[in-house]
Protein backbone atom coordinates (compact mmCIF):
# COMPACT_ATOMS: atom_id res chain seq x y z
CA UNK A 1 0.00 0.00 0.00
CA UNK A 2 1.31 3.45 -0.91
CA UNK A 3 2.29 6.07 1.66
CA UNK A 4 -0.56 8.49 2.35
CA UNK A 5 -0.01 12.10 1.30
CA UNK A 6 -0.89 14.94 3.68
CA UNK A 7 -4.21 15.42 1.87
CA UNK A 8 -4.98 11.69 2.05
CA UNK A 9 -4.33 11.77 5.80
CA UNK A 10 -7.04 14.44 6.21
CA UNK A 11 -9.87 12.49 4.56
CA UNK A 12 -12.91 11.68 6.69
CA UNK A 13 -12.10 8.01 7.23
CA UNK A 14 -8.46 8.69 8.13
CA UNK A 15 -9.51 11.42 10.57
CA UNK A 16 -12.09 9.06 12.07
CA UNK A 17 -9.43 6.40 12.65
CA UNK A 18 -7.18 8.79 14.56
CA UNK A 19 -9.65 11.03 16.39
CA UNK A 20 -11.58 8.67 18.61
CA UNK A 21 -14.84 8.80 16.68
CA UNK A 22 -17.60 6.53 17.93
CA UNK A 23 -17.83 3.10 16.33
CA UNK A 24 -21.22 3.98 14.85
CA UNK A 25 -19.88 7.18 13.27
CA UNK A 26 -16.86 5.36 11.81
CA UNK A 27 -19.14 2.72 10.32
CA UNK A 28 -21.40 5.39 8.79
CA UNK A 29 -18.41 7.22 7.28
CA UNK A 30 -17.17 3.96 5.77
CA UNK A 31 -20.60 3.35 4.24
CA UNK A 32 -20.87 6.91 2.93
CA UNK A 33 -17.54 6.42 1.14
CA UNK A 34 -18.71 3.09 -0.26
CA UNK A 35 -21.92 4.62 -1.65
CA UNK A 36 -20.13 7.71 -3.01
CA UNK A 37 -16.47 7.39 -3.98
CA UNK A 38 -16.22 11.18 -4.33
CA UNK A 39 -15.86 11.37 -0.54
CA UNK A 40 -12.88 8.99 -0.40
CA UNK A 41 -10.26 11.58 -1.46
CA UNK A 42 -11.87 14.69 0.05
CA UNK A 43 -10.17 16.27 3.09
CA UNK A 44 -12.50 17.51 5.83
CA UNK A 45 -12.08 20.53 8.09
CA UNK A 46 -14.17 22.42 10.63
CA UNK A 47 -15.94 25.51 9.40
CA UNK A 48 -14.47 28.61 11.02
CA UNK A 49 -17.80 30.26 11.89
CA UNK A 50 -20.22 27.65 13.17
CA UNK A 51 -22.03 26.37 10.08
CA UNK A 52 -20.37 28.90 7.74
CA UNK A 53 -16.79 28.84 6.44
CA UNK A 54 -15.49 32.30 5.53
CA UNK A 55 -12.29 32.50 3.55
CA UNK A 56 -10.47 34.67 1.06
CA UNK A 57 -9.90 33.68 -2.57
CA UNK A 58 -7.02 35.46 -4.26
CA UNK A 59 -8.06 37.06 -7.54
CA UNK A 60 -4.79 38.83 -8.43
CA UNK A 61 -1.20 38.66 -7.23
CA UNK A 62 1.31 41.52 -7.05
CA UNK A 63 4.34 41.60 -9.35
CA UNK A 64 7.71 43.21 -8.89
CA UNK A 65 9.52 45.61 -11.23
CA UNK A 66 12.98 45.48 -12.68
CA UNK A 67 15.08 48.10 -10.89
CA UNK A 68 18.35 49.71 -11.85
CA UNK A 69 20.68 51.80 -9.70
CA UNK A 70 19.15 55.07 -8.46
CA UNK A 71 15.69 54.06 -9.69
CA UNK A 72 12.60 53.62 -7.61
CA UNK A 73 9.84 51.00 -7.86
CA UNK A 74 6.12 51.22 -7.28
CA UNK A 75 3.96 49.67 -4.59
CA UNK A 76 1.77 46.66 -5.13
CA UNK A 77 -0.92 44.65 -3.40
CA UNK A 78 -2.78 41.43 -3.93
CA UNK A 79 -6.51 41.33 -4.59
CA UNK A 80 -8.92 38.99 -2.87
CA UNK A 81 -12.63 38.34 -2.57
CA UNK A 82 -14.45 37.02 0.49
CA UNK A 83 -16.35 33.77 0.10
CA UNK A 84 -18.85 32.37 2.59
CA UNK A 85 -19.56 28.66 2.16
CA UNK A 86 -22.41 27.10 4.13
CA UNK A 87 -23.09 23.57 5.31
CA UNK A 88 -26.04 21.37 4.34
CA UNK A 89 -27.48 19.61 7.38
CA UNK A 90 -29.48 16.42 6.71
CA UNK A 91 -31.36 14.64 9.48
CA UNK A 92 -33.89 11.82 9.61
CA UNK A 93 -35.51 9.46 12.11
CA UNK A 94 -35.94 5.77 11.42
CA UNK A 95 -38.83 3.79 12.87
CA UNK A 96 -39.25 0.05 12.60
CA UNK A 97 -41.83 -2.25 14.17
CA UNK A 98 -40.27 -3.76 17.33
CA UNK A 99 -42.14 -7.05 17.04
CA UNK A 100 -41.02 -7.52 13.42
CA UNK A 101 -37.39 -7.17 14.51
CA UNK A 102 -37.68 -9.26 17.66
CA UNK A 103 -39.37 -12.18 15.90
CA UNK A 104 -37.03 -12.26 12.92
CA UNK A 105 -34.63 -15.19 12.58
CA UNK A 106 -31.69 -12.76 12.55
CA UNK A 107 -32.89 -9.55 14.22
CA UNK A 108 -29.55 -7.73 14.19
CA UNK A 109 -29.12 -8.37 10.47
CA UNK A 110 -32.62 -7.07 9.75
CA UNK A 111 -32.01 -3.98 11.86
CA UNK A 112 -28.64 -3.38 10.18
CA UNK A 113 -30.24 -3.72 6.76
CA UNK A 114 -32.79 -1.08 7.75
CA UNK A 115 -30.01 1.23 8.94
CA UNK A 116 -28.06 0.73 5.71
CA UNK A 117 -31.05 1.95 3.70
CA UNK A 118 -31.15 5.19 5.68
CA UNK A 119 -27.39 5.74 5.36
CA UNK A 120 -27.54 5.16 1.60
CA UNK A 121 -30.37 7.67 1.33
CA UNK A 122 -28.41 10.26 3.31
CA UNK A 123 -25.38 9.62 1.10
CA UNK A 124 -27.51 10.44 -1.94
CA UNK A 125 -28.75 13.60 -0.22
CA UNK A 126 -25.25 14.84 0.59
CA UNK A 127 -24.02 13.95 -2.90
CA UNK A 128 -26.86 15.94 -4.47
CA UNK A 129 -25.85 18.97 -2.39
CA UNK A 130 -22.15 18.66 -3.22
CA UNK A 131 -22.93 18.47 -6.96
CA UNK A 132 -26.12 20.46 -7.53
CA UNK A 133 -26.74 22.37 -4.29
CA UNK A 134 -27.80 26.00 -4.77
CA UNK A 135 -27.66 28.22 -1.70
CA UNK A 136 -29.48 31.05 -3.47
CA UNK A 137 -32.45 28.78 -4.20
CA UNK A 138 -32.45 27.24 -0.69
CA UNK A 139 -30.44 28.97 2.04
CA UNK A 140 -30.18 25.68 3.95
CA UNK A 141 -28.10 24.16 1.15
CA UNK A 142 -24.44 24.45 0.23
CA UNK A 143 -23.30 25.58 -3.21
CA UNK A 144 -22.32 22.50 -5.22
CA UNK A 145 -19.88 22.14 -8.08
CA UNK A 146 -22.49 22.61 -10.82
CA UNK A 147 -23.79 25.99 -9.60
CA UNK A 148 -20.22 27.26 -9.22
CA UNK A 149 -19.32 26.16 -12.75
CA UNK A 150 -22.32 26.89 -14.94
CA UNK A 151 -20.93 29.28 -17.57
CA UNK A 152 -18.73 28.42 -20.58
CA UNK A 153 -18.17 32.03 -21.64
CA UNK A 154 -14.66 33.42 -22.13
CA UNK A 155 -14.00 34.35 -18.51
CA UNK A 156 -14.71 30.81 -17.37
CA UNK A 157 -13.39 28.91 -20.38
CA UNK A 158 -10.56 27.24 -18.46
CA UNK A 159 -12.87 26.18 -15.63
CA UNK A 160 -15.90 25.08 -17.67
CA UNK A 161 -15.04 23.09 -20.79
CA UNK A 162 -17.75 22.04 -23.21
CA UNK A 163 -17.51 18.94 -25.36
CA UNK A 164 -19.68 20.82 -27.86
CA UNK A 165 -22.64 18.47 -27.89
CA UNK A 166 -25.09 18.84 -30.76
CA UNK A 167 -27.99 17.94 -28.46
CA UNK A 168 -29.33 20.07 -25.60
CA UNK A 169 -30.67 17.43 -23.19
CA UNK A 170 -29.62 14.03 -21.90
CA UNK A 171 -26.13 15.33 -21.11
CA UNK A 172 -23.74 14.82 -18.19
CA UNK A 173 -20.53 16.23 -16.70
CA UNK A 174 -17.16 15.15 -15.36
CA UNK A 175 -15.35 17.12 -12.66
CA UNK A 176 -11.60 17.41 -12.14
CA UNK A 177 -11.15 18.24 -8.48
CA UNK A 178 -7.91 19.14 -6.74
CA UNK A 179 -8.50 18.45 -3.06
CA UNK A 180 -6.42 20.24 -0.44
CA UNK A 181 -6.77 22.39 2.66
CA UNK A 182 -6.31 25.54 0.55
CA UNK A 183 -8.15 24.15 -2.47
CA UNK A 184 -11.38 22.11 -2.61
CA UNK A 185 -12.38 20.58 0.72
CA UNK A 186 -15.38 19.32 2.68
CA UNK A 187 -16.45 21.34 5.72
CA UNK A 188 -18.45 20.33 8.79
CA UNK A 189 -19.94 22.46 11.61
CA UNK A 190 -17.45 23.91 14.06
CA UNK A 191 -17.45 21.96 17.31
CA UNK A 192 -19.56 19.11 15.90
CA UNK A 193 -18.73 15.70 17.30
CA UNK A 194 -17.57 12.99 14.91
CA UNK A 195 -17.04 15.54 12.11
CA UNK A 196 -20.75 16.15 11.63
CA UNK A 197 -21.79 12.48 11.47
CA UNK A 198 -24.23 11.56 14.22
CA UNK A 199 -26.15 8.40 15.08
CA UNK A 200 -28.43 8.17 18.14
CA UNK A 201 -30.07 4.90 19.09
CA UNK A 202 -33.30 6.01 20.82
CA UNK A 203 -34.45 2.48 21.60
CA UNK A 204 -37.98 1.27 22.20
CA UNK A 205 -40.75 3.85 21.94
CA UNK A 206 -44.52 3.86 21.59
CA UNK A 207 -45.81 5.12 18.23
CA UNK A 208 -49.30 6.60 18.03
CA UNK A 209 -51.05 6.55 14.66
CA UNK A 210 -53.42 9.26 13.44
CA UNK A 211 -56.32 6.99 14.43
CA UNK A 212 -55.08 6.91 18.02
CA UNK A 213 -53.93 3.29 17.86
CA UNK A 214 -50.48 2.50 19.21
CA UNK A 215 -47.67 -0.03 18.79
CA UNK A 216 -44.03 -0.40 19.86
CA UNK A 217 -41.16 0.60 17.60
CA UNK A 218 -37.40 0.90 17.63
CA UNK A 219 -36.34 4.46 16.81
CA UNK A 220 -33.01 5.98 15.73
CA UNK A 221 -31.82 9.41 14.66
CA UNK A 222 -29.29 10.15 11.91
CA UNK A 223 -27.54 13.41 11.07
CA UNK A 224 -24.94 14.20 8.41
CA UNK A 225 -23.68 17.77 7.96
CA UNK A 226 -21.39 18.52 5.03
CA UNK A 227 -20.57 21.55 2.93
CA UNK A 228 -18.26 22.36 0.04
CA UNK A 229 -15.54 24.98 0.33
CA UNK A 230 -13.30 25.98 -2.60
CA UNK A 231 -10.27 28.06 -1.65
CA UNK A 232 -8.83 28.42 -5.16
CA UNK A 233 -11.01 29.04 -8.21
CA UNK A 234 -8.91 26.67 -10.31
CA UNK A 235 -9.29 23.79 -7.86
CA UNK A 236 -12.24 22.44 -9.85
CA UNK A 237 -12.72 22.13 -13.61
CA UNK A 238 -15.99 20.96 -15.15
CA UNK A 239 -16.13 19.13 -18.46
CA UNK A 240 -19.77 19.52 -19.42
CA UNK A 241 -22.19 18.94 -22.30
CA UNK A 242 -21.08 15.32 -22.58
CA UNK A 243 -23.37 13.26 -24.79
CA UNK A 244 -22.87 9.66 -23.63
CA UNK A 245 -24.22 8.37 -26.94
CA UNK A 246 -21.73 10.26 -29.10
CA UNK A 247 -19.12 8.32 -31.06
CA UNK A 248 -15.75 7.88 -29.29
CA UNK A 249 -17.00 9.86 -26.31
CA UNK A 250 -14.71 8.00 -23.88
CA UNK A 251 -11.63 8.98 -25.87
CA UNK A 252 -12.88 12.56 -26.17
CA UNK A 253 -13.33 12.78 -22.39
CA UNK A 254 -9.83 11.38 -21.81
CA UNK A 255 -8.26 13.92 -24.15
CA UNK A 256 -10.25 16.79 -22.59
CA UNK A 257 -9.03 15.74 -19.13
CA UNK A 258 -5.41 15.59 -20.30
CA UNK A 259 -5.68 19.08 -21.78
CA UNK A 260 -7.43 20.50 -18.70
CA UNK A 261 -5.25 19.06 -15.95
CA UNK A 262 -2.34 21.55 -16.34
CA UNK A 263 -4.80 24.35 -15.53
CA UNK A 264 -5.67 22.96 -12.08
CA UNK A 265 -4.44 24.93 -9.07
CA UNK A 266 -0.72 24.58 -8.36
CA UNK A 267 0.70 23.03 -5.22
CA UNK A 268 0.10 19.91 -3.17
CA UNK A 269 -3.19 18.08 -3.31
CA UNK A 270 -5.02 14.99 -4.50
CA UNK A 271 -6.75 15.06 -7.88
CA UNK A 272 -10.02 13.19 -8.38
CA UNK A 273 -12.00 12.75 -11.59
CA UNK A 274 -15.64 12.56 -10.52
CA UNK A 275 -18.07 10.90 -12.92
CA UNK A 276 -21.15 8.69 -12.77
CA UNK A 277 -21.25 4.94 -13.40
CA UNK A 278 -22.18 5.29 -17.07
CA UNK A 279 -19.20 7.52 -17.82
CA UNK A 280 -16.92 5.33 -15.72
CA UNK A 281 -17.98 2.39 -17.88
CA UNK A 282 -17.12 4.36 -21.00
CA UNK A 283 -13.71 5.18 -19.52
CA UNK A 284 -13.11 1.48 -18.85
CA UNK A 285 -13.67 0.89 -22.56
CA UNK A 286 -11.45 3.87 -23.45
CA UNK A 287 -8.69 2.33 -21.34
CA UNK A 288 -8.48 -0.50 -23.87
CA UNK A 289 -7.59 1.82 -26.75
CA UNK A 290 -6.00 4.68 -24.78
CA UNK A 291 -3.94 2.47 -22.51
CA UNK A 292 -1.09 4.98 -22.54
CA UNK A 293 -3.42 7.61 -21.03
CA UNK A 294 -6.14 5.82 -19.00
CA UNK A 295 -4.43 3.31 -16.74
CA UNK A 296 -5.66 0.80 -14.14
CA UNK A 297 -3.91 1.35 -10.81
CA UNK A 298 -4.41 1.33 -7.04
CA UNK A 299 -5.17 4.20 -4.69
CA UNK A 300 -3.22 4.59 -1.41
CA UNK A 301 -5.73 2.34 0.39
CA UNK A 302 -5.27 -0.55 -2.04
CA UNK A 303 -8.49 -0.02 -4.01
CA UNK A 304 -8.41 -0.58 -7.76
CA UNK A 305 -8.94 2.66 -9.69
CA UNK A 306 -8.54 4.05 -13.17
CA UNK A 307 -6.08 6.92 -13.39
CA UNK A 308 -4.99 9.58 -15.83
CA UNK A 309 -1.62 10.73 -14.61
CA UNK A 310 -1.99 10.99 -10.84
CA UNK A 311 -5.73 11.71 -11.04
CA UNK A 312 -8.05 9.01 -9.68
CA UNK A 313 -11.42 8.25 -11.26
CA UNK A 314 -14.11 8.27 -8.57
CA UNK A 315 -17.66 7.12 -9.19
CA UNK A 316 -20.23 9.65 -8.04
CA UNK A 317 -23.79 8.37 -8.55
CA UNK A 318 -25.25 11.83 -7.91
CA UNK A 319 -24.00 13.22 -11.24
CA UNK A 320 -27.05 13.10 -13.47
CA UNK A 321 -27.45 11.83 -17.00
CA UNK A 322 -30.19 14.33 -17.84
CA UNK A 323 -28.36 17.64 -17.58
CA UNK A 324 -29.28 20.37 -20.03
CA UNK A 325 -26.83 22.27 -22.22
CA UNK A 326 -24.44 24.56 -20.33
CA UNK A 327 -23.73 27.66 -22.39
Amino acid sequence: MAVLSITDQLTSLEVAKRSGFSQDSRRIIEQLNAYNELLIDAPIVEANEGTVDTHLVRTAIPHGELRGYNEGVGKGSSQTKTIKDVIANYEIYSEVDKQMIDEAAHPQEILQSEQNAFIEGLSQDITRSLIYGNHAADDRDTNGFAIRLNDTQSGASKKVISLQSTVTTGLTSVYLIKWGMDKARIIFPRGAKNAGVQYDWLGQQTKTEASGKQYEIYRAHYRIARGLSVGNDMSVIRICNINPNAANVGEDIALAIVKAMPHLARGAGTVSIACNAEIKGLMNVAALSKNNIVLPAEDPWGNEVLKIGQARFRECPGILMNETLVS
